[in-house]
């Protein structure tokens, strides 16, 4: 179980042994604000195994937030989340984002007795080193913006998604680091692609 992550400055890397798939990733002045609005993640580690996928319906949530001069509104927020029953992290998120966002806002992937989404969470792990769960994917208005590995400050999820808007690119929040995967880049973008098959679509990405 990963307990108490602690998230160090920002630093300009590749990520390292665990990532199969090289990604030219790069680190902004945002990240840093981003890390202090996240804070702590924490996790368990996924060592699970039919498909299990629950997306709530209820009210919507029409009000917005301005970040930065930007209209974010939280009813077109959307959580993605890879989980385990037996992770105590998870389902505090399971209870946290719909309390917040809405009871429409969060689509939940079992792990424990699921081979299909094992599966599914392998792939991400080649694509990005995740091993922790939850594995939380947020979209905005159907477009991916970032992915958190570990339990975070839910109320952040506007500012985390502004930033990611104003870098182009994709947020990726694993092992305590913080990187931007951007959209004008031929290799992360391909990863992006395959990220939303993964999250979103839940079905392998196409391989090519």
């Amino acid at each position: 179980m990963l307990k108490n992550l602690r998230v160090p400055r920002p630093r300009f890397i590749t990520p390292g042994y665990n990532y199969h798939r090289v990604m030219k990733l790069r680190k902004t002045g945002v990240v840093l604000v981003l890390l202090l609005i996240v804070g702590v993640a924490s996790g368990c580690i996924s060592n699970s195994n039919g498909p299990t996928a629950t997306q709530t319906t209820t009210s919507s949530i029409p009000d917005y937030v301005v970040v930065n001069g930007t209209k974010i509104y939280l009813d077109e927020i959307h959580f993605y989340m890879y989980g385990m029953k037996t992770c105590p992290h998870c389902q505090n998120m399971k209870k946290l984002i719909p309390e917040t966002y809405g009871e429409d806002s969060l689509t939940y992937y079992e792990l424990v007795d699921n081979e299909e989404n094992t599966k599914l969470f392998q792939q991400i792990y080649q694509l990005t080193g995740i091993q922790g769960v939850p594995a939380i994917a947020i979209t905005y208005n159907g477009t991916l913006y970032a992915i958190i590995e570990g339990e975070f400050n839910v109320t952040a999820t506007p500012r985390i998604i502004q930033a990611a808007m104003s870098d182009n690119g994709v947020i990726l929040f694993v092992g305590g680091q913080a990187y931007i995967l951007p959209r004008d880049k031929e290799d992360s973008a391909k990863v992006i692609d395959e990220l939303y098959v993964l999250f979103v679509e839940h079905k392998m990405p196409d391989s090519s």
